[in-house]
């Protein structure tokens, strides 16, 4: 398990299960679960953009998905827990590999992603911002 995920107090236990829950979602062939983790007033903050998208965009943005299986690495690079607020760092880093042209060559795929976590009344935990880039030097 992630050395930063292992530090997560008991009573934060649905915060870990997000984050696992969002990495075995991101890899998965229903991808549309996805947008379940978020709150309703999430928020994405797309690499090389001046603009922020809601939900609805995202869901839009991410039909590709439909296409592709992600075959990438995760790490969690970083955990902070702050009360009723949490951010992961974390970053994927393989290739998106076509589902039905088996023959096409894998596409590769690193990005970086900072996630805002926000307790819910409830005590679960939601997402509420995505922020993420593309490094142009992926080591490849």
């Amino acid at each position: 398990m992630a050395p930063a995920l292992s530090r997560i107090k008991a009573e934060d236990e649905s915060l870990k299960q997000l984050i696992l829950q969002a990495l075995e979602i991101i890899r998965s062939d229903d991808f549309d679960r996805y947008f379940d983790l978020f709150t309703d007033d999430a928020v994405w903050m797309m690499p090389s953009t001046c603009y922020d998208v809601g939900i609805d965009e995202a869901r839009s943005f991410y039909r590709f998905t439909k296409k592709f299986r992600f075959d990438q690495e995760s790490s969690i690079d970083e955990l902070v827990v702050s009360e009723d607020w949490a951010f992961v760092r974390v970053s994927f880093d393989g290739y998106l590999r076509a589902k039905l042209d088996v023959g096409s060559p894998p596409l590769r795929s690193v990005s970086r992603h900072i996630w805002i976590l926000r307790k819910q009344i409830d005590g679960s935990w939601r997402i509420s911002r995505d922020i993420w880039n593309n490094p142009k030097d992926s080591g490849s």
